[in-house]
């Protein structure tokens, strides 16, 4: 059966072949895939789309080792979302970073070994997320650019020594640190006002290292209701306690991820489309394509409708793992 191409998927194509940059050769093609007729005649034309779209996202993605930032505070966010590690020395940053990532930070057992950034993806299920391991915080002189990345991330972790004397101590010394630095830490679902000027606020999760080394199993819920600020323990030691870290930090960056399925097809589970939790159907849609928005007739989904399949209003608030089938007019 011939495919039959539409001339707007043939442009596209066209673009596709001229560009250069990666974000413009995926657009293209995300274009190319919205275009395409549903007809047994474009099977094949449709995996060799989703391929190279995948194969993309992933160049885009995924590191082959650690990565050192030209310039420490200007870090191209990647994945899911920027988190920065930070803590006080030897809090077990590094140690963690080796541990679910790809990268190889410099883990020792003396203080101010990590000197720079390093950067790791971290594999939540189907989702990247960039994770960046920073020099400690202290009294003593810290670079600016340590700082810098804080407030620039999406997500803060601030990381606790569990074998520390006094793990709360350190906690709420870590915490004065940054606030001496004009930044403060909130749960990530608080709805905070705008940064005001010499102020940054930003989401944060406290995470205890060595939690086989805790002294008391009541630390975690001192520092959960002193701070307000959603608090998990974990050893590198422990499998279980890992896998649970990368839901936990998922579920701070506050994203979801949606799915797509074509009329009469499986659902596209390959790839998730990532959204800020809270969005609408309509913005789904203009997150996959923004042209497909112009054409749109009605939506289908799957996951948070009453029923599988059920048409709904484009102001329908969007869960994790919903499939969504687009109907153009």
């Amino acid at each position: 059966m011939p495919a039959n191409l539409p001339p707007e998927y043939i442009e596209a194509e066209d673009r596709y072949r001229n560009a250069n940059a990666k974000d413009e050769k995926l657009d293209a093609l995300q274009e190319m895939l919205s275009l395409l007729p549903n007809h047994k005649g474009t099977d094949k034309i449709e995996a060799d789309l989703r391929k190279r779209i995948s194969d993309l996202k992933k160049s885009s993605q995924k590191k082959k080792g650690p990565t050192r930032a030209k310039t420490p505070d200007q870090i191209e966010p990647q994945g899911a979302g920027q988190v920065v590690l930070t803590g006080l020395p030897n809090s077990g940053k590094s140690a963690l970073l080796d541990m679910i990532t790809n990268a190889t930070p410099r883990v020792a057992d003396f203080p101010f070994s990590t000197q720079g950034p390093t950067i790791g993806m971290l594999e939540h299920e189907d989702v990247q997320i960039q994770l960046i391991d920073t020099p400690p915080i202290s009294e003593e002189h810290v670079e600016t650019w340590v700082y810098n990345l804080i407030r620039k991330a999406d997500l803060v972790l601030l990381i606790v020594d569990g074998s520390a004397e006094d793990p709360v101590d350190k906690f709420e010394h870590t915490v004065s640190l940054l606030n001496e630095e004009g930044i403060y830490i909130f749960h990530p679902k608080a709805d905070f006002k705008r940064d005001a000027i010499g102020k940054t606020n930003r989401k944060g999760h406290a995470v205890i290292t060595k939690s086989d080394e805790l002294s008391s199993s009541e630390v975690p819920d001192e520092i959960e209701d002193s701070s307000g600020l959603p608090t998990m323990t974990l050893s590198i030691l422990d499998e279980g306690s890992l896998s649970r870290f990368c839901g936990f930090v998922f579920e701070g960056l506050n994203k979801i991820r949606i799915y797509t399925k074509k009329p009469g097809k499986e659902p596209d589970l390959q790839e998730p489309y990532i959204l800020d939790r809270g969005s609408t159907v309509l913005e789904g849609v203009r997150s996959i394509h923004r042209d497909m928005v112009e054409r749109l007739d009605y939506i289908r989904i799957w996951g948070s409708g009453r029923f599988d399949g059920q048409e709904v209003a484009q102001d329908h608030v969007l869960k994790d793992g919903d499939v969504i089938e687009i109907h153009q007019e």
